[in-house]
């Protein structure tokens, strides 16, 4: 099950949420949709963002049942049994799936310029090979072998090369996590060589990017005292979020000013950058920091309801004890969504790999909070 949806992700979306679709009436049909500690607040989240585009953006409601229908599929990873090889298994096509993509990957990049596998662009890159990183990371600890720490490398030179500052967040959450969750049960070889490896990693892309990238240039410049930090440097530093920001905060104070009570609680509804005065400079959405933005479409509502999965999510991690040598291979399927609401604090919640992930966690919530089963990969009945 794990490995068809996530071998659909990687090679169609459409086919991936078409996927979604099916499994959402499966769900249902199994009496699984209560199950898991972020149903509540994922039925939260979706009642705001339907019921808000249904009153101010009637226009975009299909685009907000992808952002938060599909979300509910997160129950699906309580309904499905693992055992140790499945997860060696799921963590070895991960690894092996992100090596067979690495030729696309560099084809692309030499032929445009951007990173690109089968469909998406930068972020997907940067999304997928963390979770390819972390799943052969995974494999050398489970393995013992440095035969995995290569494909370990390579994979989060990958993330760098992607250039997306919400993927290098991620992948470097990701990575210091693992190492806080197996404190003290490392080997100090294999914690010493990964660590000297990734920061090696990161100071080679931090090197190349001050060199190429107009927003890392300008932190230098500033750092040096060769730059003012107005306006047009913190724009261009924060991709332009500095000027959304201002504009989603105006936003809001006008909805204060006239007394807009309701889209104050429940938001202005998916997209409502198109339409609100002033509009968004990048379109749809007040792309700045996350609370900023998902206020303006989803109310103090929908922020309560993003707050409780992140506080359920980071709960669980802060309290995941390892208790068998099988608790390496979880750490993809865990980690992958803190990496992405790490990465989200300056993007967007919404992802359309948001599903797969929530699947994921589901998973691990699945095994570490019921007895080990070591039955072949199987959907509960």
């Amino acid at each position: 099950m794990l490995i068809a949806l996530t071998l659909l992700a990687v090679s169609s979306i459409s086919l991936f949420e078409a996927a979604v679709v099916l499994l959402i009436p499966f769900i249902l049909y199994h009496r699984a949709i209560l199950k898991g500690k972020m149903v509540l607040p994922l039925i939260l989240h979706f009642f705001t963002t339907t019921v808000s585009t249904l009153l101010y953006t009637p226009s975009q409601i299909g685009k907000a049942i992808e952002r938060s229908l599909f979300l509910l599929v997160y129950p699906l990873g309580a309904t499905i049994k693992l055992g140790e090889k499945d997860l060696y298994r799921y963590n070895l096509f991960l690894t092996l799936l992100g090596t067979a993509f690495l030729p696309v990957v560099l084809y692309n990049f030499y032929q445009t310029g951007q990173v690109r596998m089968l469909w998406g662009g930068w972020f997907e890159v940067g999304a997928f090979y963390t979770l390819f990183a972390l799943s052969a990371l995974s494999l050398t600890l489970y393995k013992r072998h440095l035969l995995y720490l290569l494909p370990f490398l390579i994979f989060s030179a990958t993330v760098f090369l992607s250039m997306r500052r919400s993927a290098i967040l991620g992948l470097l959450f990701s990575f210091f996590a693992f190492l806080f969750i197996f404190r003290g049960r490392l080997p100090r070889a294999y914690t010493v060589l990964t660590l000297f490896s990734l920061t090696l990693i990161t100071v080679i892309g931090v090197a190349v990017f001050l060199q190429i990238d107009p927003r890392y240039k300008a932190v230098k410049e500033v750092v040096l005292d060769q730059r003012t930090l107005d306006r047009e440097t913190m724009n261009t530093i924060s991709s332009l979020r500095w000027q959304i920001a201002e504009a989603g905060i105006q936003v809001i104070k006008k909805d204060i000013k006239e007394g807009n009570w309701l889209p104050l609680l429940i938001g202005h509804g998916t997209n409502s950058g198109f339409y609100l005065e002033p509009k968004s400079p990048v379109g749809g959405i007040y792309e700045s920091f996350i609370l900023l933005s998902e206020f303006i479409e989803k109310g103090l509502m929908g922020v309560l309801a993003i707050a409780w999965i992140c506080l359920s999510y980071f709960r669980f991690l802060l309290r995941f004890k390892f208790s068998e040598n099988r608790d390496y291979l979880l750490m993809p399927l865990m980690l992958m969504l803190g990496a992405h609401l790490v990465g989200a604090l300056f993007t967007f919640f919404w992802d359309a790999m948001l599903p797969l992930y929530l699947i994921l966690f589901g998973v691990v919530e699945r095994l570490k909070t019921s007895p080990p089963s070591y039955e072949p990969s199987q959907l509960a009945p």
